[in-house]
């Protein structure tokens, strides 16, 4: 068995060696780049070492598209270079037999070729899903004498930004904190959080009980549960509950909830259905204060983090998992 980390770009599925990932971070602002094939749409400070970026979207000629807040880059090194992969999603590991893995050349006629048919390896069959294996040592490998079209030659990369200014100063933040030198965190007084918006209030979950992030679809609804139980998804044939906390921290802004947060403790293991992930850092322990007068949005908070110019409930996952909300007793 082999291990594959599973992501997302525009809606198809790729696949490539978990070995081969050094980590995973949320877009930030990209410098430009210059002299390089259209894919490659930027360059990321990774604590100090100059990254190129690279969207599979153009590199199989799709038309080039705006990045959200919740844009994945994957790292990842081959004998080449170090480069970052763009993924709308990241969907986790998952293990693949040999026997489960179509090479390429059994998938396809012999004398079928293209300008892309190297860059995928093979597919992987997962139930009824197949997930395309990326070559990633042909992926990142520029021909030499390989001409590409100018900036402004081909009209279909040509595209209006529909960032709001919110948005760019999220992406600016992320620049600034994943340029930062590596920091062994073990030995600092520092702790890390996601950062969400649940309701239109932004909250903090400690990094020790989130196993991934995905965005929230096919959440199917349960009969007889009370009303923070969404329904439940199945999360690569795991059946999760999804917990809607608009409800239990009594908002009355019941907004668009997008994306889920999975979480784990002990034995328990759900999903949390909010707004939107914004972010991910660390921070200083003494950003942290207790709670003292605890409004209603803060029912299920332990404490309060203090981020930019406004504080986040950092929500208390052990009582949320441990307590009795997710026990439900009652008759049909």
């Amino acid at each position: 068995m082999s291990s594959f980390l599973v992501f997302e770009s525009e809606l198809v599925r790729y696949a490539i060696p978990a070995e081969a990932v050094d980590s995973i971070f949320w877009m930030p602002t990209l410098s430009p780049i210059e002299a390089a094939p259209p894919w490659f749409v930027g360059l990321a400070n990774w604590h100090g070492e100059v990254v190129h970026v690279l969207d599979l979207g153009l590199r199989f000629k799709h038309s080039p598209r705006n990045y959200l807040t919740s844009t994945n880059i994957i790292l990842v090194s081959t004998p080449q270079m170090r480069c970052g992969i763009v993924a709308d999603s990241v969907m986790g590991l998952t293990e693949a037999s040999f026997e489960s893995i179509v090479k390429r050349e059994m998938a396809m006629p012999s004398d079928f070729s293209s300008a892309y048919s190297d860059l995928i390896e093979g597919e992987i069959k997962q139930g009824d899903e197949i997930i395309l294996l990326l070559n990633l040592q042909n992926l990142l490998t520029v021909k030499i004498g390989q001409e590409f079209p100018k900036v402004g030659e081909d009209s279909s990369f040509e595209l209006v930004n529909s960032r709001t200014a919110h948005d760019e100063e999220v992406f600016s933040a992320r620049m600034h904190q994943l340029a930062l030198p590596v920091i062994d965190n073990k030995n600092e007084n520092k702790d890390g959080y996601a950062l969400v918006t649940i309701g239109g209030i932004r909250y903090a979950i400690e990094i020790a009980y989130i196993t991934e992030f995905t965005h929230l679809k096919q959440c199917v609804p349960l009969p007889c549960c009370p009303q923070y139980i969404l329904g439940v998804i199945n999360l690569r044939g795991e059946i999760l509950s999804v917990i809607d906390m608009t409800s239990l921290l009594n908002i009355q802004n019941i907004a668009d909830k997008q994306d889920i947060v999975i979480l784990q403790f002990e034995s328990k293991r759900v999903a949390l259905a909010v707004q939107k992930v914004e972010d991910f850092r660390y921070f200083d322990r003494h950003l942290i204060s207790n709670l003292q007068n605890v409004e209603e949005h803060h029912a299920q908070c332990k404490s309060l983090l203090k981020v930019d110019d406004g504080v986040a409930g950092i929500l208390d996952i052990e009582a949320i998992l441990l307590g009795s909300l997710l026990e439900i007793d009652e008759h049909v």
